[in-house]
C-alpha cells in the first residue's frame, strides 16, 4: 500500500504557543501533529466551502 503522506513547510510559532500546544495534545494523549492536523481540517471545513459561495467567479 503506498503511503499518500507528505510533510508542510515548517511553521514558526512563539514558545509559549509551542508550550499550550505541547500540553493540549498530551492532554488528549495525541501527538502534536494530529492536532495540528485536526486543527487545520476544522478550519479548511468551516472556511472553504462558504468562500467558494461568495465568490462569483468560481
Amino acid at each position: 500500500m503506498a503511503d499518500d503522506r507528505t510533510t508542510l513547510p515548517p511553521v514558526r510559532v512563539d514558545k509559549a504557543f509551542k508550550e499550550r500546544l505541547t500540553a493540549y495534545a498530551a492532554s488528549q494523549e495525541r501527538d502534536v501533529s494530529w492536532v495540528i492536523r485536526k486543527a487545520i481540517k476544522e478550519y479548511l471545513d468551516r472556511h472553504e466551502e462558504p468562500a467558494l459561495d461568495q465568490d462569483p467567479d468560481r
